[in-house]
């Protein structure tokens, strides 16, 4: 038995905030528009984003207007999941953190405990800014990538500051970008230097969490609009350390239909996009720096990285009543 959540926060029809943007609408910005748009930085730094110039015919571009889409990273996206504080998630369930196999997903944030407590993995953060990720590790540290369909059954190696150049410099994965040719720095961190860095990354609150052998690390790296197809395993939680990071879900019981050959961007646009009935909708929510879902045993889920350079710690816990 778990503590009870009151209805009003459980998810699955709980609406938006009303200041939030429910659902992305079609836009079409022409070039004078999107110029100061398209110029904009990531967090001050010299990142800048990509702006793909194109009016969407026929699936080729046309150059003075701005490629329309239904879904768009940059605006703000529902939320139906709880969202709960560090010091509230502790108040309900315990010193622990969140029970083991807890039933429904969950947003944690940290609220600050009400003092002043330093900013939890504020050293992590520091050391996995786009600048200082290389310093990490060896001038010539290679990393392998996954493709973006839902087995991840594709590799290939680079070296880590040619795949940050490549991908995170070209700041966007499109909707119509294959799955077995987007390539995506996640999953396979498990080297003795992964273990050395994510030695710096402070666990999240839960009773399994931490406990040799019953979790594991897992970190990730993607630009805008990149993220993973549909999929399932077992429970555990993922935190957005740098950029924003949307998640969707469904229970085990609704398995949602898509086309492996595209990554989950591909979904949103034209699955998504196209719901009419809001039932139909899934459990959903950004998470912004500092933030973490938990995310249930064998729950349906898929991700989109909403910024040119999203970073993230996932963990994944074994979990038994």
């Amino acid at each position: 038995h778990h503590p009870s959540i009151p209805a009003s926060e459980e998810g699955g029809t709980a609406k938006p905030a009303a200041d939030a943007r429910s659902r992305s609408d079609v836009r079409d910005v022409g070039a004078d528009d999107g110029a100061d748009e398209c110029a904009s930085s990531l967090g001050g730094g010299g990142l800048d984003q990509h702006c793909e110039t194109g009016d969407a015919v026929d699936g080729e571009t046309r150059r003075g207007r701005r490629r329309r889409w239904r879904w768009i990273p940059e605006h703000e996206h529902r939320c139906n999941i709880t969202r709960i504080g560090r010091s509230e998630l502790f108040r309900r369930f315990g010193p622990s953190g969140v029970p083991r196999l807890f039933p429904r997903p969950l947003v944690i944030f940290d609220d600050g405990g009400g003092g002043a407590a330093p900013i939890r993995n504020a050293k992590f953060a520091e050391m996995t800014k786009y600048e200082n990720l290389p310093s990490c590790f060896a001038p010539d540290f290679n990393v392998t990538l996954s493709s973006s369909n839902s087995f991840s059954a594709h590799r290939r190696t680079v070296p880590l500051s040619q795949y940050l150049e490549e991908t995170v410099a070209a700041a966007e994965t499109s909707p119509d970008a294959l799955s077995n040719e987007t390539w995506y720095l996640f999953g396979e961190t498990y080297g003795p230097e992964w273990k050395h860095m994510l030695r710096n990354y402070e666990l999240p609150p839960c009773e399994t969490c931490g406990i040799p052998d019953l979790s594991a690390l897992a970190f990730g790296v993607g630009n805008r609009g990149s993220g993973v197809q549909w999929h399932l395993h077992g429970p555990g939680f993922s935190e957005t350390i740098h950029g924003r990071k949307h998640w969707v879900l469904y229970p085990p019981d609704r398995r949602p239909t898509y086309d492996s050959d595209y990554a989950s961007r591909h979904w949103m646009e034209e699955t998504y996009s196209r719901v009419e009935d809001e039932n139909e909708l899934p459990w959903e929510c950004t998470l912004r720096p500092g933030e973490m879902v938990y995310f249930p045993d064998q729950w349906h889920h898929a991700t989109i990285n909403l910024d040119p350079y999203t970073v993230f710690v996932s963990t994944f816990t074994t979990e038994h009543i």
